[in-house]
């Protein structure tokens, strides 16, 4: 028989239904040097005596898929900032155990800044040094789920409630969108750049994998549309990456081996033609791909 508190345990860990966090939340390939060790329940509790807060539930599933890195879905309806990455549990950058309002309390107190107020029970999970997205504890205290806050320490004029919880700030996030065609062929990248290229007349870089583990390459649309760029990149991706120059290669480059999607939902797709805004020059890059013989559809990239 078990005793009435280990059966109230299990009872309440069979009723507390799983925590919705959003689909493709994380960017993939997870950039490895960012990528924090595995969660583990004894890493939450240190955390949590560091921090002096209780972690929200729906964070710590949401490192559960992934300890920290950069995030696909960044823009948040604010407009305020780029929500681009989450900050882990652990010895990485970016770790939600390295921040300190130190100096910025100091230069606060000696200029007279008033905003943001008790600043020590805001606990930064995502920004720059100039700006940050915070659970903050100061309306429930710090055994209570905190709302999500964005704070300017810049200009020191924000300091804004964005939700109420981070359940519903993580759902409130989309990815950016761009035009795209996606293609559909086994020839490899190089081989569809340079047809592409010949076919529209548009100048080709190959950029190579450096800025985001894999091989991208660039076509210069028109100077009449503010150089406006494209982009040709794989669909199928490494896992993880890190660059060859990282002290740590060796070691992380094993991390997670294998590969996946960058967009398992158009798992039909082998390549991306992608822009930022639509323009003539960019319709004009279409036809020319549409007169080559790969099969390409009309795509938003989000």
């Amino acid at each position: 028989m078990f005793s009435n508190s280990r059966r109230d345990s299990e009872e309440r860990s069979m009723t507390t239904p799983s925590i919705d966090i959003p689909k493709h939340l994380f960017e993939v390939p997870v950039y490895l040097p960012s990528l924090q060790p595995k969660l583990t329940p004894r890493a939450i509790q240190k955390a949590e005596a560091q921090l002096g807060v209780k972690l929200p539930a729906a964070y710590l599933a949401a490192l559960r898929v992934q300890n920290g890195g950069y995030l696909r879905l960044s823009d948040h309806p604010s407009y305020l900032a780029p929500v681009d990455c989450l900050a882990g549990i652990g010895p990485r950058f970016p770790s939600i155990l390295r921040h300190d309002w130190g100096d910025l309390k100091a230069y606060m107190s000696e200029n007279k800044i008033k905003k943001p107020r008790r600043i020590d029970d805001l606990i930064p999970f995502c920004g720059d040094g100039h700006y940050h997205f915070c659970f903050d504890y100061r309306k429930r205290g710090r055994e209570s789920e905190p709302c999500i806050t964005y704070i300017d320490v810049e200009c020191f004029d924000v300091d804004k409630v964005l939700a109420p919880d981070f359940l519903t700030f993580l759902h409130q996030l989309r990815a950016e969108q761009e035009p795209a065609c996606g293609i559909s062929t086994s020839q490899p990248i190089e081989a569809v750049a340079a047809a592409l290229a010949d076919a529209s007349g548009c100048p080709l870089e190959d950029q190579g994998d450096w800025g985001h583990g894999y091989r991208t390459f660039h076509f210069d649309l028109p100077v009449a549309d503010d150089k406006q760029g494209a982009w040709l990149t794989p669909n199928r991706v490494r896992r993880g990456f890190v660059r060859q120059d990282d002290p740590e290669y060796a070691t992380l480059a094993a991390r997670m081996p294998g590969f996946a999607l960058r967009y398992p939902e158009h798992a039909d797709c082998d390549y991306f033609l992608s822009t930022k805004v639509d323009t003539e020059a960019w319709r004009s890059l279409t036809r020319a791909l549409s007169s080559l013989p790969y099969e390409s559809r009309a795509i938003v990239l989000e």
